[in-house]
C-alpha cells in the first residue's frame, strides 16, 4: 500500500514537473522568440491585411437603366488569356479569325449581361485588314451596338486619298443597323486630333466626303486630354468625352512619380461642379497595373460620381458614357475579367450603373449578442461639432456603449444637453486636463474598461486651426469612411468578423495630404527623427524593443476602429503628455498616432486602410 501511495507521488510529482517545464518554456519561447518574430514584422510594418478582391461573374440581365455605356475597343489586344482562363476554351496564339469571332461573341454577351450598350472599336488604316475582320464581325455576325474610332497615330498630314479611304471605310459599316447613330447621325471619333496642324480643315474636309458619298451628316466626337481650357477648336466637332488617360489625368494626382486612384475619384468631384459650354461626355476608368492604389470599391465609387452627373445633365437618348477601356492590357486599362480581380472590376462597373449597393448587407452574429461588446470614444474640444457625431452614430443598428472626454465643466453640460438625441445603450462624460490632445483622454478614460468590449472605435473634433478648410474637409472625410452610413459601419464591423487576424480599420490617408506631404512613398510615411524617438519610447515600455523601421503607415487623424485585443498594451503603459501649446508635431501624441499598426503587429493581427467614401 506504501509503495502504491509513493508511485503515485511519483507520477503526480512527475506531471508537476512536466507541466512546470512546459509553463516556463511557453514563457521563454513567447519572450524570446514570438516577441521577436513580431518585432520583425513590426520592422517591416508595410504589409497590410490583404483582402481577396477576386469575385466571379454576377448576372445582371433582369436589371434596366436608361444610360448607354460605350467600352473603348482594342483590336489589336484581343485578351486570349481571358477566353482560356474564363471560358476553358482551347485556342491558338495567334488566333485565326473563327477564334476571333468566337471571343467576340463571348466579350459581347458578357458586355451586355453587365448592362454595357456597345463598343467603341478603334480601326487603322494602316492595318485596315485585321481591323476589317474584327469590324466585319461586329456589323454583322454579333448582336451589338458599336461604332468606329479613327486612330490617326501616325498620320501628320491629311490628303484627300486618306480622307477617301477613311469615308469609304466609314460608309460599309454605318449602314448596319447595329451602327450607333445620335441624333440619327452615324458616329465617328477622332483618337489624336492634335496630330494635325490643321483640324477644322480635316473635320471639314471629312464632312465634305461624307455627304458626296451620300452618307449625310456624321456626329463627330473628340477625345477630351488634361484642361477643359484653352481649346478653340472644339467647335469642329460635335461633342468631346472626357478621355482619362493615366499619364495626363491631373498632375496633382502625381507625386514622385506615383498615380494615385483616389485622384480620380476627386478629379470626378471637381467635374461635376463645373460648368461647360460644349457638350461632354464622361468616361469611366480603371487601371489595374499602373495605379498605386486601385481596386473595384474605388472603381464603384468612382463610376457613381459619372453616372449621377449624366443622369443629371442628359436626357434618356443622350446618356452615353464611356468605358477606357474594354480590353487595352498595354496601359493596364481593361474591364475584361483577370486573374487579380476575376469578374470584380466588371462587376462592381454594373452594380454602380444599376445602383445596387457595392456590398449585400449581412445580418452580423454581433446583432444577436445581448452583452454590448462595442465602444465608442470620443474626444470633444470643439463642441460644436457633437450634433454631428451623434447624428452619425445613431446610424449604428446595434448596441454600443458610449465614452466622451472633454477639457470643461460648460463643455460637460453642453454635451450632457446634447446627449438626449443619442441612441446610445449608456454613456459617459469625464473631464481631463486640456494636454494630450485626444489621445491622453482617450487612453486614460479607456484605460479601465476597454477589456469589456471586443471592438473600440475612436474619434475627436478635429479642426487643424493652422488650415481651416483642410481640417474641415479632412474630418468630414474621415467621419465619412468610419460612422458615415448603416451600411459603412456594418461592412466594418463584418470585416472584423469574417477576419480573424485583421485588428485595426483607418481610412486611407485624405488625398490633399497624399499629394502634398513630401516623402510619400507607396502608402508610407517617412518619420522624421523626433517623432521616431517617441515611438521609441512607447515600444521599449511594451515589448523592450528599441529599434524601429523607416517607414510606417498610420491613421493620419487618429480615428479609427480596432479589436481591443489588437492594441491593449497601449491602455497599460505609462507616459507624460504636455500641455496644449497649439503643436502640430513632435510630441508624444504623435508618436502613439504612428504607433497603432506596430501594436496591431506585435499582437499578431493586421491592419486595413479603407476608402469607403470621399
Amino acid at each position: 500500500m506504501f509503495q502504491e501511495n509513493q508511485d503515485i507521488i511519483t507520477i503526480f510529482s512527475f506531471i508537476k514537473y512536466v507541466a512546470l517545464f512546459i509553463i516556463v518554456s511557453n514563457i521563454i519561447f513567447n519572450e524570446y522568440f514570438l516577441i521577436n518574430i513580431n518585432q520583425k514584422l513590426a520592422i517591416e510594418i508595410d504589409n497590410e491585411f490583404k483582402e481577396n478582391l477576386f469575385e466571379n461573374d454576377i448576372s445582371f440581365n433582369t436589371y434596366q437603366t436608361k444610360l448607354k455605356p460605350i467600352a473603348f475597343y482594342y483590336p489589336e489586344y484581343n485578351n486570349i488569356s481571358y477566353i482560356k482562363y474564363f471560358n476553358k476554351t482551347e485556342i491558338t496564339d495567334p488566333m485565326n479569325i473563327d477564334e476571333i469571332e468566337q471571343l467576340i461573341k463571348v466579350q459581347a454577351k458578357l458586355a451586355k449581361n453587365h448592362g454595357i450598350y456597345g463598343f467603341a472599336i478603334y480601326f487603322d488604316l494602316s492595318y485596315i485588314y485585321y481591323n476589317k475582320n474584327i469590324i466585319n464581325i461586329f456589323s454583322n455576325k454579333v448582336n451589338i451596338p458599336f461604332f468606329l474610332i479613327w486612330k490617326n497615330n501616325e498620320i501628320t498630314n491629311t490628303t484627300n486619298e486618306i480622307i477617301e479611304n477613311l469615308v469609304n471605310n466609314l460608309k460599309q459599316y454605318i449602314i448596319s443597323d447595329n451602327y450607333i447613330k445620335i441624333q440619327e447621325k452615324p458616329v465617328l471619333s477622332i483618337s489624336n486630333p492634335s496630330k494635325f496642324k490643321n483640324i477644322k480643315k480635316v473635320i471639314s474636309s471629312i464632312r465634305k466626303k461624307a455627304k458626296l458619298k451620300k452618307i449625310g451628316q456624321i456626329f463627330i466626337f473628340y477625345p477630351f486630354i488634361g484642361n477643359f481650357t484653352g481649346q478653340n477648336f472644339l467647335t469642329a466637332f460635335d461633342a468631346t468625352y472626357d478621355f482619362s488617360k493615366l499619364d495626363l489625368i491631373d498632375h496633382t494626382i502625381i507625386k514622385g512619380n506615383i498615380l494615385y486612384y483616389s485622384g480620380i475619384i476627386y478629379k470626378n468631384l471637381i467635374l461635376n461642379e463645373l460648368n461647360f459650354n460644349f457638350s461632354l461626355y464622361r468616361s469611366c476608368s480603371l487601371n489595374h497595373e499602373n495605379f498605386n492604389d486601385y481596386d473595384p470599391e474605388k472603381f464603384y465609387i468612382s463610376n457613381n460620381l459619372i453616372f449621377n452627373w449624366t443622369n443629371f445633365n442628359y436626357k434618356q437618348n443622350r446618356g452615353i458614357i464611356f468605358i477606357n477601356s474594354w480590353n487595352n492590357y498595354k496601359d493596364g486599362q481593361y474591364l475584361e475579367p483577370d486573374e487579380t480581380f476575376g469578374y470584380a472590376s466588371i462587376n462592381s462597373f454594373s452594380k454602380s450603373l444599376f445602383n445596387l449597393p457595392f456590398r449585400q448587407n449581412y445580418i452580423f452574429n454581433i446583432y444577436s449578442v445581448n452583452r454590448i461588446t462595442i465602444a465608442i470614444q470620443i474626444h470633444v474640444f470643439y463642441e460644436d461639432l457633437i450634433m454631428e457625431i451623434i447624428n452619425n452614430l445613431n446610424l449604428i443598428s446595434f448596441k454600443y456603449d458610449l465614452f466622451i472626454s472633454t477639457i470643461s465643466r460648460e463643455k460637460k453640460e453642453y454635451i450632457k444637453k446634447c446627449l438626449f438625441n443619442s441612441n446610445a445603450n449608456k454613456y459617459e462624460i469625464k473631464i481631463f486636463e486640456n494636454k494630450g490632445r485626444d489621445v491622453f483622454p482617450f487612453i486614460a478614460q479607456m484605460k479601465n474598461k476597454y477589456k469589456f468590449y471586443k471592438y473600440i472605435c475612436h474619434i475627436h473634433t478635429k479642426k487643424s486651426n493652422h488650415n481651416t478648410l483642410l481640417g474641415k474637409n479632412w474630418r468630414n472625410y474621415i467621419y465619412s469612411n468610419l460612422i458615415g452610413s448603416q451600411t459603412i459601419i456594418s461592412e466594418i464591423l463584418f470585416d472584423f468578423e469574417k477576419n480573424r487576424e485583421l485588428g485595426f480599420i483607418f481610412p486611407e490617408i485624405y488625398y490633399d495630404l497624399k499629394k502634398d506631404i513630401h516623402g510619400f512613398d507607396n502608402i508610407n510615411f517617412s518619420l522624421n527623427k523626433p517623432n521616431k524617438k517617441y515611438m521609441d519610447l512607447i515600444l521599449k515600455k511594451i515589448s523592450k524593443m528599441n529599434k524601429i523601421g523607416e517607414k510606417i503607415d498610420f491613421p493620419a487623424g487618429n480615428m479609427f476602429w480596432a479589436k481591443t485585443k489588437a492594441i491593449y498594451q497601449i491602455f497599460n503603459i505609462r507616459l507624460k503628455y504636455p500641455k496644449e501649446l497649439n503643436q502640430i508635431n513632435e510630441t508624444i501624441m504623435h508618436g502613439i498616432e504612428r504607433i497603432w499598426l506596430y501594436l496591431v503587429k506585435l499582437n499578431g493581427y493586421y491592419y486595413k486602410a479603407i476608402f469607403k467614401h470621399y
